[in-house]
């Protein structure tokens, strides 16, 4: 018994504060969407989907056994409706004092959910009421910030795609130059045209403090699902019709993006800073 209580004291003398609280109790929570196509229900689909891949992971010190359904969007909406009351009042008496003064005007604060970063507060006493509630330390939330296709999406698009052309033209005019005589009209695989239709998600990913509300990570991915047309001469391999498949790989990459920039983190120790 003895020895059992000197190996532990060692442990706890030689193990880093940092790695003995580096896995807390963390809460999912599902995630908003700030796009005009919010009715199709995608952060319910991303927050699923990111869910079973945090749990596979088994990285992370989850509550519960399903994303949190917690609509913080309302909750930060209904502190608004309260802030314009006082802002009515302010109006009224001429005195902005109290207006000015207030918690909501913390240089800190930040201005929604979906547009909170590293160091600004989220509503302390909203997000503390949810992290005692559920018995967590941290709380994960995401925002989908852009969905579809657009200028946005289509530049990286089109880098995929000239990345692909330049390689298919380097090697059909390797392939066309070992061809002579008769079957010299293969010299026309140096026309060779990839293009690439795809839909994109994008979401804002960000680990926020429960206690204080303190938003102390947080990171942008893409996730897009792509298909390449090729046309070699007059012939076209694939198609060009954007379809729920391609909707799905898109949801499917972002969830594996933000969940390797969770677990990357998490274990260089730039995760769950105190």
């Amino acid at each position: 018994m003895k020895n059992f209580i000197a190996i532990l004291f060692a442990l706890a003398v030689l193990v880093p504060a940092n790695l003995v609280c580096a896995n807390p109790r963390c809460a999912l929570m599902k995630f908003t969407d700030d796009t005009r196509y919010d009715s199709m229900n995608t952060a319910h689909e991303l927050s699923r989907r990111v869910w079973n891949k945090i749990s596979e992971s088994g990285k992370f010190n989850l509550h519960g056994s399903e994303v949190l359904d917690v609509d913080i969007e309302a909750r930060l909406y209904d502190e608004k409706v309260d802030e314009l009351t006082k802002f009515d009042a302010a109006i009224s008496s001429n005195d902005y004092n109290a207006l000015f003064e207030g918690t909501g005007f913390d240089e800190r604060k930040a201005q929604s959910i979906a547009t909170a970063q590293v160091g600004q507060i989220v509503t302390p006493e909203i997000t503390a009421e949810i992290g005692n509630v559920n018995g967590v330390e941290y709380l994960i939330q995401g925002t989908i910030v852009n969905l579809g296709t657009g200028a946005w999406l289509n530049e990286d698009l089109e880098v995929i795609a000239n990345v692909v052309n330049n390689v298919a033209i380097a090697a059909s005019s390797q392939a066309a130059n070992l061809i002579t005589g008769s079957m010299g009209f293969l010299n026309g695989l140096t026309a060779v045209n990839v293009k690439f239709i795809g839909i994109g998600v994008q979401c804002d990913i960000r680990l926020i403090k429960a206690a204080t509300g303190e938003v102390v990570w947080s990171r942008r991915v893409l996730g897009i699902g792509e298909q390449m047309n090729v046309h070699v001469g007059p012939v076209t391999f694939g198609h060009s019709n954007l379809s729920s498949k391609l909707y799905a790989k898109a949801l499917d990459k972002a969830a594996n993006k933000i969940v390797g920039a969770l677990v990357a983190d998490l274990e260089s120790n730039k995760l769950f800073l105190k």
